[in-house]
């Protein structure tokens, strides 16, 4: 790694720990759930949250540095790397545009996520920024079969910033990790927003 992704690394490595503890806070997730990544650029590594710690608790040394063939390079706490990684990683091999993941469980859009349907974007913003949310569907967390359903998701919907995963929360990609947790924000954020419609639209 050169000294320029080294020092990136070091940046990227707070950053990623930041939105880890801010997805919390913003109940964009619970309990242990979720995990969020950064690509380091220029390289072919991505730092990734580990499995088993809460994202409220995600510390800068905590975050595990991962080769895009899944070898850890370093893991400063050893710690277990998510039991997502390998989808994060084939998102990044299908998506050389996205510099950042945010796997996240928001309420709302997971109950649409059941729904195994395309979100509704009833605002303007949404349909201006995230154009359309599709679902995919679902298989056991950390599975092959869960990689391969992401994978499909991504070549069926090239450019997508956010996926609905059936049952189990959200996918949200970015540029830069501050984006992704935004895209996931503005997921949430919609689906409220679409529920609240929906009720009234029941009622009127």
């Amino acid at each position: 790694m050169t000294t320029q992704a080294a020092e990136a690394a070091i940046r990227l490595r707070s950053e990623l720990s930041d939105f880890s503890r801010r997805s919390f806070q913003r109940d964009l997730v619970s309990g242990t759930g979720g995990n969020m990544s950064v690509r380091i650029p220029g390289t072919d590594t991505v730092l990734i949250t580990p499995s088993g710690v809460s994202l409220a608790d995600v510390e800068p040394d905590d975050n595990l540095l991962v080769r895009l063939d899944g070898t850890v390079l370093e893991n400063p706490r050893n710690l277990v790397p998510s039991k997502e990684t390998s989808f994060h990683l084939a998102v990044y091999q299908l998506r050389p545009d996205v510099g950042a993941i945010a796997h996240v469980h928001p309420p709302c859009a997971t109950a649409y996520s059941a729904l195994r349907k395309p979100l509704p974007l009833p605002t303007t913003s949404a349909r201006v920024i995230l154009k359309e949310v599709p679902a995919i569907e679902v298989a056991l967390p950390g599975s092959a079969e869960l990689r391969e359903i992401v994978k499909a998701g991504i070549v069926r919907h090239p450019g997508v910033k956010a996926l609905l995963m059936a049952e189990h929360g959200i996918l949200a990609f970015g540029p830069d990790i501050a984006t992704a947790y935004y895209i996931a924000d503005l997921v949430e954020s919609t689906a409220k927003v679409a529920h609240f419609e929906a009720g009234f639209k029941k009622n009127d």
